[in-house]
C-alpha cells in the first residue's frame, strides 16, 4: 500500500494502482527488471538460491532452500489475470518435488560453484546440519502476481486453505515522475486479502447488524452507507460519487443498494454527543431495497468467487458488481 500524504492537512489517501500497459511495458519487460534487480528482491539472509531458469527448459524462474530444508519454488511470470501463474508453479511442484538431495546439490553447483555442496553452504549460512533427508520435505509455492490480479490471489487462498503452501509475491505499480514507474513489492507475504486492491466501482458494505440493530436499521431506513469509529470508519472515504454499494447483513446476504452521492458526512454516532464524528456515511442515490435478499451462496454462483463477508466494506470486480446488479434487477 502506499499513501498520498498532504503534509499541510496531514490527510493520508490509499493511491491507486496501475497496469503495466499504462507504462507501455509488458509482463515480459517486468520480467527482465526483476532478473536484473534479484539482489535487492532476494531475501539472501533467509534463504539459499538454488537455481534460475535457463532458456527452453521446464523449470521454475527460481527455486531456492531456507533454514529447514524446505524447497521453495518461484514462478515470476507475471501474466496480469492468468490463472496459469498458479498452474505454472504447481506443475513445478509435481517435477521438482520428488527431488532428493543429490538432486538438488547437482542443481546448487551445476548454478553455483562445483567445488562446494549444498550441506556445507548451508551449514555455513544457518548453523544448521541437515541430513539428506531433511531436505525437500516441503514445498513452498511462490506466485507473483499484481496486486489487481485478484483471480489469481484469490486461488491462492483457496488452495492455501486446502492444505497447499502456495504464497503471492504481490506487486503494485504506482505513476511516478516522468519517465518513471513506482513498483512497490510484498515478497513472502503468507495471508492475503485478494480484493484489498480492487478499486472499480463496486462494493460490499456490512451494515452492522451482529453488533447492534440500531446501525442496520438506520441505513436501510435512510438510504446510506456508514462506518462507525476508527479505522473502520475511514472506509467510507473511499468511495466516490457514482459507485454502487450493496448493503449486507450479515447471516442474511445483500438487502439494499445504492449508489454513493460522494458526499462524505461526519456524525456523531447514534447521535451520541459523547462520540462526535464517529459516524462516516454518504447517502445513497437510486436506493434500492432487495427482496428477498441476495444470499451469500446467491452471489458465489453469480460471481463465481467465494467472497469473506465478515470485512466493514471491500472492493468488487466490476464484472462481479455488474453481475450482482443485473441479477437482482431481473430476478428481484
Amino acid at each position: 500500500m502506499l499513501l498520498n500524504i498532504n503534509t499541510k492537512t496531514r490527510y493520508a489517501e490509499k493511491r491507486r494502482t496501475e497496469r503495466l500497459q499504462s507504462f507501455g511495458l509488458d509482463e515480459r519487460a517486468l520480467q527482465d527488471i526483476l532478473f536484473r534487480s534479484l539482489d535487492r528482491l532476494f531475501p539472501d539472509d533467509e534463504l539459499i538460491l538454488l537455481m534460475q531458469s535457463r532458456s527452453w527448459q521446464e523449470e521454475p524462474d527460481l527455486m531456492a532452500i531456507d533454514k529447514d530444508g524446505n524447497l521453495f519454488i518461484f514462478e515470476l511470470k507475471a501474466w496480469e489475470s492468468h490463472s496459469s501463474n498458479l498452474l505454472q508453479v504447481l506443475r513445478y511442484g509435481q517435477i521438482f518435488g520428488a527431488m532428493r538431495y543429490p538432486e538438488l546439490d547437482a542443481l546448487f553447483k551445476k548454478a553455483t560453484d562445483p567445488s562446494q555442496s549444498l550441506k556445507v553452504t548451508h551449514k555455513a549460512k544457518f548453523g544448521i546440519e541437515l541430513s539428506d533427508e531433511d531436505f525437500n520435505r516441503k514445498q513452498i509455492f511462490v506466485v507473483m502476481t499484481n496486486g489487481l490480479d485478484y483471480r489469481t490471489r484469490e486461488a491462492s487462498r483457496y488452495w492455501r486453505s486446502s492444505g497447499l503452501d502456495v504464497r503471492p509475491w504481490v506487486y503494485r505499480i504506482y505513476a511516478g515522475g516522468t519517465d518513471e514507474m513506482l513498483l512497490e513489492m510484498s515478497p513472502f507475504r503468507v495471508l492475503d486479502n485478494p480484493y484489498e486492491d480492487i478499486a472499480e466501482g463496486y462494493y460490499i458494505l456490512n451494515t452492522n447488524v451482529s453488533n447492534t440493530q440500531q446501525d442496520h436499521d438506520d441505513m436501510l431506513s435512510h438510504g446510506k452507507a456508514a462506518a462507525y469509529f476508527d479505522p473502520w470508519k475511514f472506509k467510507i472515504e473511499r468511495l466516490a460519487r457514482g459507485d454502487v454499494v450493496f448493503l449486507y447483513q450479515s447471516g442474511v446476504g445483500i438487502v439494499a443498494f445504492g449508489e454513493a452521492d460522494g458526499k462524505l458526512v461526519k456524525a456523531p454516532y447514534q447521535g451520541n454527543s459523547a462520540h462526535p464524528d464517529e459516524e462516516y456515511s454518504m447517502n445513497l442515490q437510486r436506493f434500492q431495497r432487495v427482496v428477498p435478499s441476495l444470499t451469500a451462496a446467491e452471489i458465489k454462483k453469480i460471481t463465481g468467487i467465494n467472497h469473506v463477508f465478515m470485512s466493514t466494506m471491500f472492493g468488487l470486480d466490476a464484472d462481479s458488481g455488474k453481475a450482482i446488479r443485473k441479477f437482482i434487477h431481473d430476478n428481484r
